[in-house]
């Protein structure tokens, strides 16, 4: 089993955040849409050792338009480190009413947005129990196509709404290691009940494995593991992407430390217009086979 380092130690534990003028450097020499991972980590507790990921959020970048997809803590400083100016935003979206996705809502709000017919914008409600409704989103581009799991368990209806899209970026789950940091987090005195814990985290959230599954389901280009789950430093990249590619074949990214910008994947050969119709009509043998699974 790959090394997991727990607390304050590990290899990834000292790891900056990408800085300011590698942000805006990469915004400015990446065409066409661009996604930046603004923050990856789960979990709305900013102060739990070993944790330098922001809580979740990202913006997408096209045509000189910013769309923001959830605001956790830190959101308002991270966007602005992009360089991309707020009268940019158009529109803001929420997964769910969890505090690490909405916390920071409100003061982005007051900086205003206006909708616009730069994307076309679809959602599906995932599993995250007890919150409903609690949404993945679907953003067609005129370029590429990114889908967003939320927190999710893993299910058909992600597959279904990612189906053909270049970019999934799905929450990953890794079990042992979230087992390990757990019996520490007790062992230092942490009034939690194992058990109970664990159960509740693998109903609510999806395994990184399943991930892997659900992107092969889909047939997209590029999997981008986010709001990773521990949301401790000191796993190894290898660590989640060799989970995930037991399942997916296809290019499969570790979300960076705060800001990282995803870019180089491949643009569309086909319309918008030819995608959707086949993403809907289409049979997929391979949804087919993860309902199967599911059901």
């Amino acid at each position: 089993m790959p090394t997991v380092s727990v607390g304050t130690g590990g290899a990834q534990t000292s790891a900056p955040s990408t800085t300011i003028h590698e942000v805006q450097a990469a915004l400015s020499k990446a065409s066409g849409t661009k996604l930046v991972m603004l923050g990856t980590g789960a979990g709305p507790n900013p102060t739990v050792p070993g944790r330098t990921r922001y809580m979740t959020s990202h913006v997408m970048v096209s045509n000189g338009s910013a769309y923001v997809l959830d605001c956790g803590l830190g959101v308002t400083n991270q966007f602005a480190r992009t360089g991309v100016p707020f009268t940019a935003v158009r529109s803001i979206f929420i997964t769910h009413h969890h505090p690490d996705h909405n916390i920071e809502y409100g003061p982005f709000i007051l900086l205003g947005w206006v909708q616009d017919q730069n994307v076309r914008v679809s959602a599906a409600i995932v599993q995250h129990p007890p919150v409903q409704p609690a949404l993945a989103y679907r953003f067609d581009f005129h370029d590429r196509s990114i889908v967003f799991s939320g927190d999710t368990a893993p299910i058909e209806a992600v597959a279904r709404l990612a189906e053909g899209a270049d970019i999934l970026v799905h929450e990953a789950l890794y079990v042992p290691a979230l087992g390990a940091y757990v019996r520490d987090r007790i062992a230092k005195g942490s009034p939690i009940r194992f058990d109970a814990y664990m159960a509740h985290m693998e109903v609510d959230h999806s395994p990184v494995e399943d991930v892997g599954r659900i992107a092969n389901a889909a047939g997209v280009q590029t999997l981008v593991l986010s709001h990773l789950t521990p949301a401790i430093d000191g796993i190894q990249d290898e660590t989640w992407r060799h989970a995930a590619a037991k399942q997916f074949k296809g290019k499969i990214v570790v979300a960076g430390f705060n800001g990282a910008v995803i870019r180089n994947v491949n643009r569309y050969r086909k319309s918008i217009s030819n995608r959707w119709s086949e993403r809907v009509h289409k049979p997929n043998e391979a949804l087919v086979r993860l309902r199967e699974r599911y059901d």
